[in-house]
């Protein structure tokens, strides 16, 4: 998965856009962290880290939805 993402989380000045999936590991991986990281409160460094890797995992199913490729 690329990002830039540090250590603690995304910092605030980083756009949430800062975390893609680029292969089916990262899609995997994204999602197992997603689960660790609901719940978390809002404006935290989790939170930011969560709404970026939603945003990253609809993205990739959206690009590797297959019911949407006859369009």
């Amino acid at each position: 998965m690329r990002t830039d993402i540090e250590p603690e989380g995304i910092p605030t000045e980083m756009p949430l856009a800062a975390i893609k999936i680029e292969t089916l590991e990262d899609y995997e991986k994204a999602t197992i962290r997603v689960a660790e990281l609901a719940g978390h409160f809002e404006s935290t460094s989790e939170e930011r880290e969560l709404a970026a890797l939603v945003d990253a995992i609809m993205k990739w199913d959206q690009a590797h939805d297959d019911a949407t490729g006859w369009r």
